[in-house]
This record gives C-alpha cells, sequence and structure tokens, in this order.
C-alpha cells in the first residue's frame, strides 16, 4: 500500500487569488556570446539579452532578474536599466537631468582584465495577458569615448587570465 502526504498541492495555474506567490511559469535567456557598444548618450538594447513571457492573468506580477557580467574602458561611464517594451522600469526617481538606472559607475582605474557582476530582480505589476518583452539597456550618459563589453574582458587577448562569462534574464510569473 503506497501512501502519499503532502503539506500542498499547487494547481497548474497557480495559487488562487489571495493565495498568492504561486509560480506559473517561467521564461529565461541565457547569454553566452560575447557583445560590445560604443554609442554616446543613447541607450542601447543589449543584444541578445531579452526574454518574452505572456502572463496568464492581469492580476499576475512578474519577477525581473537580470544577472550580468560586463565592463567598460577605463574612463568612462555606464549605467544599466531594465525595460518592459522599450520603457524603463525599476529604476530610480527622476531628479533634474540625473540618468534613472538600477545600476551606474564611472571607471576610474585599469578595466582591462575584471569583470563586474551587475544583478537586479524587479517584481513589475504589467496588468496585461498580451506578451511582454523584457530587456536589459546599457548607456554612457557623455559624449566621452567609452566602450561597454558584456562577456568579456576589455583586453580580449588570448590567455588564461582574459575571462569569458555567461549574463541571463529571466522572468517568472507569479500569481496575486
Amino acid at each position: 500500500m503506497s501512501i502519499l502526504k503532502v503539506n500542498s498541492i499547487i494547481p497548474v495555474a497557480g495559487v488562487p487569488t489571495g493565495g498568492g506567490g504561486g509560480i506559473i511559469q517561467i521564461k529565461q535567456t541565457f547569454k553566452t556570446d560575447t557583445t560590445s557598444s560604443s554609442s554616446q548618450d543613447q541607450w542601447d538594447d543589449i543584444s541578445g539579452l531579452s526574454v518574452s513571457i505572456t502572463p496568464t492573468s492581469t492580476s499576475s506580477k512578474i519577477l525581473v532578474v537580470a544577472n550580468l557580467e560586463a565592463c567598460w574602458s577605463a574612463g568612462g561611464y555606464c549605467a544599466f536599466r531594465l525595460e518592459r517594451g522599450g520603457s524603463a522600469i525599476g529604476v530610480g526617481d527622476a531628479n533634474g537631468n540625473r540618468t534613472q538606472c538600477f545600476h551606474g559607475t564611472y571607471e576610474t582605474g585599469l578595466s582591462s582584465y575584471w569583470l563586474q557582476n551587475i544583478r537586479v530582480e524587479f517584481l513589475d505589476s504589467p496588468n496585461s495577458t498580451s506578451a511582454l518583452t523584457y530587456n536589459v539597456a546599457w548607456f554612457n550618459p557623455t559624449n566621452e569615448a567609452s566602450i561597454r563589453y558584456l562577456n568579456r574582458t576589455e583586453d580580449d587577448a588570448n590567455g588564461d587570465f582574459r575571462f569569458r562569462a555567461v549574463s541571463s534574464i529571466s522572468v517568472k510569473e507569479v500569481s496575486a
């Protein structure tokens, strides 16, 4: 005789409204190749770092998690933001001419051999059952020459002290 004991069983569609917190579906993009950008004073989508999801309910929330391995030229600025459908989400408050982002920095030293882990989690409330696309964009807020690199060091010579890494963006539909 078999006995099945469980604390709870969650339906395929997630925890009922009012129960909240059940994961309904998960989507992920895992980027293993490298990319770079040298544009100035404009937000650029990071090539290959986007993911789409179609929520099952307008009350669902979407947990967006992005993990990046990036670096940028010495003496250069770099900022990152999450976007849904090309619009910024999960960024700091507007104030004057300050750049709204989830991460921003200026590299003053030698960046040739390092990668910085940049991570963000944001719980979005899109109120939609249409397909949604989430992505990460990066930005050099000046007209100074600076190159941003993803998944590789600035000096990409063939040596074991130069690195190749991975970045990812994932979305989880969470029942309300």
